[in-house]
Order: structure tokens, then sequence, then C-alpha cells
């Protein structure tokens, strides 16, 4: 997809579109600043197995995971996940939670949007779910819904802006 996006002209130019915003809490600890791409959504309990299993084993295609662990305080991507996220095509992670590692992940060509830092992660394989719809930050997100991000912001729509 198109990286050469800037959310401001989108949200200018898509009025008639229902487009959310993501809360500013989120910051990029990522090394891509700017990313747009179809959604796949991830609901994790504490572990991040699901989502380890993915990034590693499947192509991305220029996908985004949106993953929800409601921000229990666990280090939930770090170096390993992003670079399993290169190298199958995953375009970014987008996490309502904690990331780790945060010195190399900024140098990984992947975007990585959290609430935080958490330099501690959780060892248990937990229940996880794929593929549903996930609400947090007042916003609500389905896998096959687009995100667009830059330094302004993350913003969602059901359907294609670019």
């Amino acid at each position: 997809m198109n990286n050469n996006i800037q959310t401001a002209d989108l949200c200018d130019d898509n009025k008639d579109k229902q487009i959310q915003v993501l809360s500013p809490n989120f910051k990029n600890y990522g090394g891509l600043k700017k990313f747009s791409g179809q959604i796949v959504t991830v609901r994790l309990d504490k572990s991040n197995w699901l989502l380890l299993e993915m990034l590693r084993d499947e192509d991305g295609k220029g996908r985004v995971v949106v993953v929800d662990n409601a921000q229990e305080f666990f280090g939930v991507v770090g170096d390993k996940l992003m670079a399993f996220a290169l190298k199958n095509n995953w375009t970014a992670i987008i996490l309502n939670g904690y990331v780790r590692d945060t010195d190399e992940t900024k140098n990984i060509p992947v975007g990585l949007f959290a609430v935080g830092t958490c330099p501690l992660r959780n060892f248990d394989k937990t229940d996880s779910a794929r593929d549903i719809e996930l609400n947090f930050e007042g916003v609500s997100v389905n896998t096959g819904d687009y995100v667009y991000a830059d330094n302004d912001g993350v913003i969602f729509t059901k359907t294609e802006l670019i």
C-alpha cells in the first residue's frame, strides 16, 4: 500500500466516511513512521503465542495486525516478533498493550504503535482469538478494515481511502 500518506489530509478529504481516530496514548516504537494496510485482528489474554506464530509462520501480504491484550502490563512485542513481522511482510503492529526491546524495534522498518513499554513478558500459554471485533480506547476494529498512520496519529476506516 501507499506509505506516503498524510492522515490529516485523509480526514479532510473523507469527511463523508466514518473515520475513527486512535487515542493519542499510543506511540510508535517501530522504524516505519508512515504506513497503511488492511487489518487482521487478534485478542490476547496476556500470552503472545498466537501473535508470535502468526508473525513467524504466515505471509502478512502487507497487512497490519491490530492486537488487544487489554493493556495487561507485559511486553507483548519486542525485537523477535518485529523481526518475524519484517521477514514475513507484515507492515505494522498496533497493540493495545506494551512493548519491549524498543532500542532495537525502532530500527526495524515495521510500524509498532503501543501504549508504553514494559521489560517483563508473560511465559504462560493463555487463550487467544483471531478475526474478532476489537473495542478499545474508543475505536472498534474488525479484520478487513483499513488503517492509516503517520506522526499525526492512527485512523481506522471500514473502506479503503487510497
